[in-house]
């Protein structure tokens, strides 16, 4: 995988086919980017981060902070690794469930959220998520396209998955 855009454009970030996670495509993550346009001075949260290529795209499109979630350590070890890779020194790192996380974070600019397809609560994660936005801020949650939740702002649909946008 590459990063698509910005200071860092085609930094190729390293992934092990073994991990089993779903990173966001090349397609889903420009037009992701497109809609959010700059990220100058914003605060950017990786949910389910997984290989981190959302997160690093935030980086390279000047974000002022990315933190990283994810609750498995050996994904969190390979991000961490690609990140040493990358001149941006505003990076958090965290191995942590996401939806605890959410109960006692601080604000972000940003909210990307991923979950595996397999997971049942993501009402209740778009609900923390919104809790946690800055005013003028997005969440967006990367979904299976057959799952549809209320209140969203706009969606897109890539084949088998949507990303849906909530803004406050």
């Amino acid at each position: 995988m590459k990063i698509l855009a910005g200071q860092f454009k085609n930094h190729a970030i390293q992934s092990n086919k073994k991990f089993g996670y779903r990173p966001t495509t090349s397609i889903a993550r420009k037009s992701i980017f497109d809609t959010l346009k700059s990220l100058e001075g914003k605060h950017f949260l990786d949910l389910y981060a997984g290989s981190g290529i959302v997160g690093f795209e935030a980086a390279s499109r000047g974000a002022a902070s990315v933190t990283f979630i994810e609750l498995e350590k050996k994904h969190m070890n390979q991000i961490i690794i690609n990140a040493k890779a990358i001149e941006y020194n505003n990076f958090n790192f965290m191995v942590r469930d996401a939806n605890r996380f959410l109960k006692k974070s601080s604000s972000y600019d940003v909210i990307f959220a991923d979950p595996p397809y397999t997971d049942s609560s993501t009402n209740n994660l778009v609900a923390l998520g919104l809790n946690r936005l800055n005013k003028g801020g997005v969440f967006m949650l990367e979904c299976k396209s057959y799952e549809f939740l209320a209140g969203y702002d706009k969606i897109s649909k890539f084949g088998g998955t949507n990303i849906l946008y909530w803004q406050r």
